[in-house]
């Protein structure tokens, strides 16, 4: 029995699988055209001849004239090639998810330093002591992974004075710990960029981008890229490293 024999009876196996042309064409490494001419050929015993004629019964036979031996070769690789598209589309859902998360995680960075002035204000207005810490920030963070609206999201922090504070301080020391990261980086961009978010969201003088790019001799453009890189950074650092890739 010649390989291609072989490969010919796969091809009407998993099409009697209910495999389309086209699938059975990028299994094979064949094009689709190729497939049906093979499919043809087989059940009409391989004429050339272009003008279609009636199938008799005998023909017709052919199509299932498969050794016992031969239907379960085939489909165990049938079974090994479905098993093997359906990890192949569990890993690709997964990172989907994955980069899905990833990206969550750095839009409630963003949401959180935008909104970090106005949270502090309201935890120094308020009574806070460590006894009345009943969550943890890594609670409120897990809270606000499942929260789509900006404005709830901000809303259900700043309407407990215990929230607020917990996420003013969780920040505070992710903050601290990125400036120490930076200040011993070999990077002397590293720095600037911690300035430069620092600036943008945290000191207490607010500046635009166009403050401080004249503040730090810069375009524009590179405070963006600045303020993109740091907030990948810190997003790393307030939710985890988990998820998220970071330059």
């Amino acid at each position: 029995m010649s390989e291609q024999k072989t490969d010919v009876k796969k091809i009407i196996a998993l099409k009697k699988a209910g495999w389309k042309t086209e699938r059975i064409a990028a299994e094979m490494k064949m094009e689709p055209g190729d497939v049906d001419k093979a499919i043809y050929e087989f059940v009409n015993g391989g004429e050339k001849d272009t003008e279609k004629k009636p199938e008799s019964k005998e023909q017709k036979s052919v199509m299932i004239s498969l050794s016992r031996e031969e239907l379960a070769a085939i489909a165990k690789e049938a079974a090994e090639i479905g098993a093997r598209t359906a990890l192949e589309t569990m890993e690709q859902e997964k990172k989907k998810m994955h980069s899905k998360a990833a990206d969550r995680r750095l839009h409630n960075t963003k949401l959180l330093l935008r909104n970090y002035r106005m949270l502090k204000d309201n935890s120094e207005n308020s009574i806070f002591g460590r006894s009345q810490m009943e969550e943890s920030a890594a609670d409120i963070l897990c809270s606000m992974m499942n929260l789509y609206d900006d404005e709830v999201i901000v809303d259900a922090i700043k309407r407990s004075a215990t929230r607020t504070a917990i996420m003013v301080s969780h920040i505070d020391t992710m903050m601290g710990i990125y400036r120490a990261y930076c200040e011993k980086s070999s990077n002397i961009l590293d720095i600037r960029r911690y300035e430069v978010v620092y600036d943008m969201y945290i000191a207490e003088e607010s500046l635009t981008v166009k403050d401080i790019a004249k503040k730090k001799s810069m375009s524009k453009e590179n405070v963006y890229s600045d303020l993109k890189i740091a907030t990948e950074r810190l997003s790393a650092l307030i939710f985890g490293v988990d998820g998220l890739s970071v330059r």
